[in-house]
């Protein structure tokens, strides 16, 4: 027997504990020296979890941050009406002046990592896509 929950937009979704969150991101920071911020964000744009590296003085203001996430979120969820034909986006890189910022689309969420410019960009965005795979079930709640 149904319950009429079914047609609730995510009712099937399971949701990551904030505890799974916080760990990815906590494992991500650990993955190179030059990377100085690891977060996570839904498909809104709003921070879940975020870890900086200690004494990393950030540029932006918290409004201007915010509405860089929103960016963020919405510039991947219009990448995925062209998974059809072009497959899935695994990773997007965007080299700044100041820094370097990497955005991972998960199920329901986005990985984003900000870094320094001397980051070495043909291995650690693929070692970040490899540590994902290995280690978040994106079916999984």
């Amino acid at each position: 027997m149904k319950s009429g929950l079914e047609s609730i937009p995510n009712y099937g979704r399971k949701i990551r504990s904030q505890e799974t969150l916080e760990h990815i991101c906590d494992m991500i920071l650990d993955l190179d020296s030059n990377i100085r911020f690891a977060g996570i964000i839904n498909n809104k744009g709003r921070l879940l979890t975020g870890h900086k590296k200690k004494g990393i003085l950030t540029s932006t203001t918290p409004q201007d941050q915010e509405m860089l996430l929103m960016e963020t979120a919405l510039g991947i969820r219009m990448r995925k009406e062209h998974d059809s034909h072009l497959g899935p986006v695994n990773f997007t890189i965007s080299y700044g002046e100041k820094i370097v910022s990497m955005n991972f689309p998960l199920d329901d969420e986005i990985l984003c990592v900000s870094a320094e410019k001397k980051i070495n960009l043909m291995t650690v965005p693929f070692l970040i896509l490899e540590f994902l795979e290995t280690n978040v079930d994106e079916k999984e709640g």
